[in-house]
């Protein structure tokens, strides 16, 4: 009958959904959003579902981003803020990443309503894969923000006694 739910993807072998009128059976794995699913498509995507693949989506997009101005961050000193930018961006997808694996994962067991057998169904690889991917954004956010402060930290004065012994003692 169900086979499996991906953020985009579902796939049912002979599957009917009970309060559908036209009484279909679907085969098949299409995408989430084809004309195939019409009919199911409001039980497939409940809003607390659809509120995981938008912050899935963020998530995906702050992700690229960060990899794409870490070259340019790194290697200057002037570029410290560009640094500080690129930890916020990691630090956003941390958090998109953090909130949409915890409504999955708590809806999955609240919402009866949304799967055939909530007994049998359990998250897959791909869920532990978002997990940890969620776990190495913020690490690397702290390791980045840790970073750019010390970066920070060398393009000022070490302290402010050597430098004022320094001018006393250029005076004539």
């Amino acid at each position: 009958l169900f086979k499996r739910l991906g953020l985009w993807e579902a796939c049912f072998d002979g599957f009917e959904y009970t309060t559908d009128y036209i009484g279909k059976a679907y085969y098949g794995c299409w995408w989430i959003f084809h004309k195939e699913y019409h009919y199911i498509r409001q039980w497939i995507l409940p809003p607390w579902f659809k509120s995981v693949q938008t912050l899935m989506t963020f998530a995906i997009v702050f992700h690229i981003a960060g990899l794409a101005l870490l070259p340019s961050a790194s290697g200057h000193r002037e570029n410290a803020s560009r640094e500080g930018i690129t930890s916020v961006i990691m630090g956003l997808c941390g958090c998109a990443l953090a909130v949409s694996v915890t409504v999955f994962g708590i809806m999955i067991g609240e919402d009866r309503t949304w799967m055939p057998r909530p007994d049998i169904d359990e998250p897959s690889w791909s869920f532990g894969l978002a997990v940890v991917s969620g776990f190495f954004a913020f690490f690397a956010t702290i390791a980045m923000a840790v970073h750019t402060l010390m970066r920070k930290w060398e393009l000022l004065p070490h302290d402010d006694l050597n430098m004022s012994k320094r001018s006393i003692s250029t005076l004539p």
